[in-house]
């Protein structure tokens, strides 16, 4: 199987504290299931790709289910205020 990739524009300051915010949640959110299942947490991989001024990040996934899982949590962290 391979890696599920999800790029992720930050354009300020607001946003990557939005961004670390989904991320720790996503990462709890596993982590409980894994405890309750028993099995291991799912590794993720966050990259900072800067082009210019534009500023995006990279999360890598093993597979799609955590990608959409993650997506979800990030569309609604990222409209929170």
């Amino acid at each position: 199987m391979s890696d599920v990739v999800v790029h992720v524009t930050v354009s300020d300051i607001q946003s990557e504290t939005k961004f670390v915010a989904a991320v720790e949640a996503f990462a709890k959110t596993r982590s409980d299931e894994a405890s309750a299942i028993v099995e291991d947490s799912p590794t993720i991989m966050v990259k900072t790709i800067m082009s210019g001024n534009f500023i995006r990040k990279a999360v890598v996934f093993p597979d799609r289910r955590s990608a959409t899982e993650f997506l979800s949590l990030w569309r609604r962290q990222k409209h929170c205020a």
